[in-house]
């Protein structure tokens, strides 16, 4: 493909994450220039021309396709979609940045990553807390040794809300795992720099009808053996009403490091009730300058024509160890991955 200074892009599926891509190209990542994003919903629609000003807007990537010259696109559309809409825009010779998980399947990551390989366009993948400024201080701890020989891995992450039972189905999402705890699973990995061979996991829909009535769950805890020992445990949840938790801690044999934070703003309020402050309440309020980070180093890998910092294969590394724990989960068993 041909280098370029300015990358006309376009985002498909501006649901929260995707509008949130939109306005983040729109207005904070330099070299990019945001020319359309696809939606069916005129609500969606409204929203992206409020925050991202004049942007085309087109009911489906078919006929983006059709009707704009692209440099490349971001595909933020429901998981099940990912690995068809990776391989259109590839088949279009449009360099592609896809939003985690690259697919529900392994045959399907294969099959959305050999599309890019054989179409000449870049593909990377949207694993953003690894742009998070306190996860790469932690890696450059760890890298440095300052914990020593890396033991065990642990994280929380927790949504305030469930979503949709439409959402929620594992057909479209890949179910609680493979969806809300894909993050600690490639921050495991990227963290100790070692591969998870074994998974466990026990969960249940504890509290939201709706996750249960399409065979998802909304509480999980996951267990992971690594190549070189190391184990890591991660809970993962969308029932933490009181803030989009997100937290890391990797423990050595000479110390540990940990990420995370519960306020939001550098505010305390104090009064005879005791002591308040605000939390993050999604993911953009938590890792909104990661956001940028990570489109930014897309663009620039455009730009310079250099290889994506986060290939298609880490992604699929990382959904084979998603698909190990949720049929552990399912099964009562450890699954080798």
């Amino acid at each position: 493909m041909h280098r370029v200074d300015q990358v006309r892009i376009a985002v498909v599926g501006v649901g929260r994450i995707g509008l949130t891509h939109a306005e983040t190209l729109a207005r904070r990542v330099r070299g990019a220039q945001l020319a359309a994003v696809t939606t069916s919903q005129p609500d969606r629609a409204a929203a992206a021309c409020a925050c991202c000003g004049p942007v085309a807007v087109y009911p489906d990537l078919e006929s983006l396709l059709v009707a704009e010259r692209l440099d490349a696109v971001v595909i933020a559309t429901s998981t099940s979609a990912h690995a068809g809409n990776v391989e259109r825009c590839a088949a279009a010779g449009v360099h592609i940045f896809c939003e985690k998980p690259l697919a529900l399947t392994l045959p399907d990551c294969d099959r959305a990553i050999a599309a890019a390989a054989c179409a000449g366009v870049k593909l990377m993948m949207g694993h953003v807390r690894r742009f998070d400024a306190g996860h790469l201080e932690a890696k450059r701890y760890i890298e440095a040794g300052a914990i020593g020989q890396p033991l065990v891995f642990r994280s929380i992450s927790g949504d305030t809300d469930p979503p949709p039972p439409s959402f929620a189905n594992p057909a479209v999402s890949g179910g609680l795992i493979l969806d809300a705890c894909y993050h600690d699973l490639y921050l495991a990995r990227w963290l100790l720099a070692d591969e998870v061979v074994r998974a466990f996991a026990e969960g249940d829909a504890l509290v939201d009808e709706g996750v249960r009535s399409v065979g998802d769950v909304d509480n999980a805890v996951v267990s992971l053996r690594f190549a070189r020992g190391a184990m890591g445990s991660l809970y993962v949840t969308r029932t933490a009403r009181y803030g989009h938790d997100l937290r890391v801690e990797v423990i050595g044999d000479e110390g540990a490091v940990q990420v995370g934070y519960f306020r939001q703003t550098p505010v305390r309020l104090l009064d005879r009730h005791g002591v308040h402050h605000d939390m993050p309440r999604t993911t953009p309020d938590r890792l909104a300058e990661a956001f940028v980070a990570e489109l930014q180093a897309f663009i620039d890998c455009l730009v310079l024509d250099a290889e994506p910092p986060v290939p298609g294969a880490d992604s699929r590394t990382t959904v084979a160890v998603g698909l190990a724990a949720t049929q552990a989960m399912h099964e009562g068993r450890p699954v080798a991955v």
